[in-house]
């Protein structure tokens, strides 16, 4: 296996934000001089006894444990994950932890109560992954900036469709994996196809857009990498959850209308949505019309298709 270069390593220990991967996880930080100071998880700390140091992006805990150490020695002993691991869970274009090492004044990160754990219904859970994206995604510069550049900014079409953002720290959310409850939920995000079987994230770095069907369940998810060309050559720019397409995005409009206009593309279909033109669907790219589809179209009676593809 490849040793990871020092440069790389030195890139990730200066550049990624320590207050806030820590804040990330759930861990409530306040202000102490040049530091932060907050509970360590590592033992039953009932005092503060965890301090950040933002200047030299370092921890350490005064208290039991005496851990401490860099960016990669906390996801390594936060998520019990070997050096490599955190390191590529480090890696990417992630917004919200790849900036610079400054101290924060408020934690941006959106709040849960706790973490994920697994949930008997498959599609509960989705719901709950899909709702963390859409939080993330309203606090990320960076996948607000893409939606921009792309004529989709505004919070209407945000919200009407539930957009998210995979920034690679769903992972902070999740039990240990070297506890039980952690190999559990895991193994259900493996199932849905929102974790890969290496414990990756299927659609970090991405613009989440689910397909939601008219009794709210999350039918499939499309994901378009931000960074574009800038991504490794290879890298897939679009992604879906596994398995055949299920669903149609913006079905229930469609019943308005006579006439449907059908895009390739799911961001093509946003563009004519947010210039007024709601009565649009798309397809899974130019082989990715479905059944679903077809019946979606017969129940709504549409008459007359105009597809950007054919003008």
């Amino acid at each position: 296996m490849a040793r990871i270069p020092n440069n790389e390593l030195d890139r990730l220990k200066r550049e990624v934000a320590l207050v806030r991967l820590v804040e990330s996880s759930g861990i409530e930080l306040k202000k102490h001089g040049k530091d932060y100071l907050g509970l360590c998880p590592f033992h039953d700390d009932k005092e503060p006894s965890l301090v950040i140091s933002p200047d030299k992006n370092l921890w350490h805990c005064l208290g039991a444990c005496n851990e401490g150490g860099d960016v990669i020695q906390w996801v390594m002993k936060r998520q019990g994950v070997s050096f490599r691991h955190a390191v590529e869970l480090l890696k990417g274009g992630d917004a919200a932890l790849s900036v610079p090492a400054t101290p924060v004044k408020r934690n941006t990160t959106a709040k849960h109560s706790m973490p994920l754990a697994a949930d008997p219904d498959d599609q509960k859970q989705l719901a709950v992954v899909i709702d963390y994206y859409h939080d993330t995604l309203k606090q990320s510069p960076d996948a607000l900036e893409y939606l921009n550049s792309r004529g989709l900014g505004g919070a209407e079409l945000i919200d009407c469709f539930k957009l998210g953002y995979a920034n690679r720290t769903l992972g902070y959310r999740l039990p240990a994996r070297n506890r039980k409850a952690g190999a559990e939920v895991r193994g259900q995000l493996q199932r849905v196809g929102i974790l890969r079987n290496t414990g990756h994230e299927h659609f970090s770095g991405s613009l989440v857009v689910p397909v939601i069907d008219g009794d709210g369940l999350v039918t499939e998810v499309y994901g378009r990498k931000i960074l574009g060309k800038r991504l490794r050559k290879g890298t897939p720019q679009h992604l879906y959850l596994p398995g055949a397409h299920q669903g149609v995005w913006n079905a229930a409009a469609l019943a308005d209308s006579e006439e449907v206009i059908l895009c390739e593309a799911l961001i093509d279909a946003m563009t004519f949505w947010v210039n007024g033109y709601r009565n649009v669907t798309a397809s899974y790219g130019t082989s990715g019309f479905t059944e679903d589809h077809l019946t979606v179209f017969k129940q709504a009676n549409i008459k007359r298709n105009y597809s950007p593809l054919s003008a």
